[in-house]
């Protein structure tokens, strides 16, 4: 009889006889088929168990989601059953296989090594990538260009690169896979742009939001007003004690030279105004009267 293939398929379905006899001799294999291999962390995924023609029609059974060997979960069941994994983490990934029995036993009491397996690889939803930025600080009204590159993105699937200002999402781009990177343009930056930036990438559609993992790997960029430049401040090189000692004694001598001739001057101008006080004598000439007699 010809088993139909209810789920695409992906699934290689290996031999039933291939397996290794566990504790419970009364554990059977069952056929397991999922929907994807490769799932993101928070998601849920579903394996299918199948025990067609392979008991009675309506004969009730325990049946057994098994995850590296060991049994994780059993169904009471006498049809095929779908087991669904909620919040997939890290720990989620292994090789998942189904067995089942005619006697309920503790499901981590079941071990049954099948060769007939999905392997599920869990991914983290955010990677990091590296930010570079071509002018670190630019004039206001300027535009800017940010490049996100990243060798440890998966080489399969659509990726979209997100653009981090201060941890916050402000804009979206799709990821170049045979590249590994994308470019971002902040076009006529003001002084609230200056920044720290930086990038992620994720398999899923994100919203505007705050990300703890945008903190890693940034680039700040300073936009100053054209009209108003930033003053460069140099900084004097620290001296040693006796130059600073030296330095006093001739501004000492300086300040006494400047006392001097200020004094100095004072003195002449008063002199000189003395001697303006003075009266002033003239001398007029009378003309005389000669009389000449005949």
């Amino acid at each position: 009889m010809m088993i139909p293939n209810l789920f695409f398929p992906m699934v290689a379905v290996a031999s039933l006889g291939n397996l290794v006899i566990g504790q419970q001799p009364d554990l059977e294999p069952a056929r397991i088929y999922g929907l994807t291999s490769r799932v993101t962390v928070g998601e849920q995924f579903e394996l299918k168990c199948s025990m067609f023609g392979l008991k009675k029609v309506d004969e009730l059974v325990y049946l057994y989601l098994c995850k590296d060997g060991v049994g994780i979960v059993v169904k009471a069941t006498a049809e095929d059953y779908t087991f669904t994994i909620r919040q997939a983490s890290f720990e989620s990934a292994g090789n998942y296989s189904c067995v089942f029995s005619r006697v309920r036993y503790n499901p981590p009491d079941v071990r049954r090594q099948e060769y007939n397996s999905v392997f599920v690889t869990v991914i983290d939803f955010l990677h990091p990538a590296v930010v570079a930025v071509n002018e670190p600080r630019v004039r206001r009204g300027s535009d800017v260009e940010f490049k996100c590159t990243s060798e440890d993105t998966p080489d399969t699937g659509l990726f979209h690169a997100y653009l981090c200002r201060n941890q916050q999402i402000i804009d979206v781009n799709i990821w170049n896979l045979n590249q590994k990177q994308t470019i971002f343009f902040l076009r006529q930056v003001q002084e609230d742009d200056s920044a720290n930036y930086s990038c992620v990438l994720s398999e899923k559609l994100l919203a505007a939001k705050y990300l703890e993992l945008c903190k890693n790997n940034t680039v700040f960029l300073e936009v100053y007003d054209s009209a108003y430049p930033t003053m460069i401040t140099i900084k004097p090189e620290p001296v040693s004690q006796c130059g600073e000692n030296v330095f006093r004694i001739l501004c000492s001598i300086a300040v006494l030279i400047v006392l001097v001739v200020v004094l100095t001057s004072d003195r002449f101008c008063r002199r000189k105004g003395q001697g303006d006080r003075h009266p002033k004598v003239s001398f007029v000439m009378e003309p005389q009267q000669v009389m000449v007699e005949d």
